[in-house]
């Protein structure tokens, strides 16, 4: 009886293990050592940077964070007088999927407004980076107790999906924001 019954149990394992289907990949072609917002973007380290902060804990919601940091870390105080980290630069990323192009337009509206709080802004321009556009522009200036005094932004929509990235640097750093910055959107994967 026992026998009947092990075999009996083998068999329905068998069976639930061939009837399971394998999950595919989204993007075989993405390569491992790339960074991953979920199926929608795969991002290269730029030359000199390392993933300092990744997070999609809001990812059901859409949002997608990653932080990438050039040069030694220093510890100062931030503008709220708390314990923080800069480098001599940084490079943010932020993702935001929305339900249409319309809200990502919006979402990119809402970042640019933001910016415009923080930094003091030269003119835009597009560019195509990865047979995507983005809309740059050069951080001039910052506002009061920012330790980067200078950068630059791109902005896109990749249909409902905002993109924001960031390169913020301090006074050490001296490559050219610009190039950094292109060279780093050469880098996305869609």
């Amino acid at each position: 009886m026992k026998r009947r019954f092990f075999l009996i149990i083998l068999c329905l394992l068998l069976l639930t293990a061939c009837g399971q289907k394998k999950k595919t990949e989204a993007h075989p072609e993405w390569d491992e050592g790339w960074t991953r917002f979920g199926d929608h973007v795969a991002v290269e380290a730029p030359e000199g940077f390392s993933l300092g902060e990744y997070n999609d804990a809001l990812s059901p919601n859409g949002i997608w964070y990653a932080v990438w940091n050039c040069g030694q870390e220093r510890k100062i105080k931030n503008a709220a007088g708390e314990d923080a980290s800069a480098y001599d630069a940084q490079i943010y990323l932020v993702l935001k999927e929305g339900k249409s192009q319309a809200e990502a337009q919006a979402n990119l509206a809402d970042w640019l407004d933001r910016e415009a709080q923080s930094y003091e802004v030269g003119d835009s321009h597009e560019i195509m980076a990865s047979e995507q556009s983005f809309s740059c522009r050069l951080l001039l200036a910052p506002q009061a107790d920012n330790p980067y005094s200078f950068g630059a932004s791109a902005f896109g929509t990749r249909d409902d999906l905002a993109i924001s990235v960031e390169l913020l640097c301090g006074e050490g750093f001296a490559g050219d924001p610009e190039a950094v910055l292109e060279g780093f959107l050469q880098g996305f994967h869609y």
